[in-house]
Parts: structure tokens; sequence; C-alpha cells
């Protein structure tokens, strides 16, 4: 089972890996023709209270979503939490995105789920409009151009 909070929005977690070069590292989903972070849905077991996870359990399913998606045997930084938007998911539910910004350390990102993603890129943050992207992150660009304009990875 999955996370949802009092509006019935299911709950999403994922990260913005960032390099030195303030690029995020983004997967081409097949199914909806399109880049976004690595991320999923909160489950209920990494939570302390499902009603109203913690930034702690919300880190716990960003950093499980991330591995699982690009291999466990990367290693990244701690998880500097980033924000949340709302938005309407593909298939029409509702839905809040929590993000975390975090960098690669050690080894190489591979896609780990090829039945979803066929390929991972570093993509500029300031180019990033020009590309199809998910709903959610077409929200968090604002907020990810700020980011870049100070040079924060």
């Amino acid at each position: 089972m999955y996370a949802k909070n009092k509006h019935s929005r299911l709950i999403l977690s994922g990260c913005l890996v960032i390099n030195d070069k303030m690029e995020v590292l983004l997967l081409h989903r097949k199914d909806h023709d399109y880049y976004e972070t690595p991320g999923g849905k909160v489950e209920l077991s990494e939570c302390s209270n499902p009603d109203n996870p913690t930034i702690n359990d919300l880190s716990k399913t960003a950093k499980r979503e991330l591995l699982e998606e690009l291999g466990f045997d990367i290693k990244i930084n701690k998880l500097k939490y980033f924000g949340s938007v709302e938005f309407t998911i593909p298939d029409g539910r509702l839905a809040i995105a929590n993000k975390f910004i975090t960098k690669i350390t050690s080894g190489n990102p591979r896609i780990a789920e090829p039945e979803i993603f066929d390929k991972y890129d570093y993509l500029s943050i300031a180019k990033l409009e020009k590309y199809p992207i998910s709903p959610d992150l077409k929200l968090l660009l604002p907020e990810l151009k700020m980011l870049e304009r100070r040079n924060i990875p």
C-alpha cells in the first residue's frame, strides 16, 4: 500500500541529482515519453505516521527509489529537502511530489528498470524547458532555475 495525505493525494518522493555543471540527472520514461527524476510512491511501511510522512520518511523513499532505478552500486551525498508540488499524474490521480537534492559521489548510474526507462541523461537546468519533462518537474522549474543562478548543487 502507498501513503496518501488527508486529501487523498498520492505521496511521491524523488531526487534531483545535480552535478558540478549544474545539470540534473533525469530518466526517460518510455510510456509517457518524458524525462522525470528518479523517485516513486511512498510506501506505508516507510512512514512513521502514514497520514503525515516526515521529511525523514520521504528521504528514505527518495533514496530507495533512486537506488532501485539507477543501481545499488552508486553512492550519494546526504539528501537535502528541496520542496514539493501538487500535480496530476498522467493517469488522472492527484499527487504531491517531494524532492530532495543530492549528488552521486561514486559509482556509475545505470538503467536498473529497463521495462520503465530507456535512458538517462544529465540535462542542463538552464535548458530544461526544451525537453519533454514530467508535470511535477515543470512546476519545479522556476525554483530549479533559481538554484542554478545561485550555482548551488
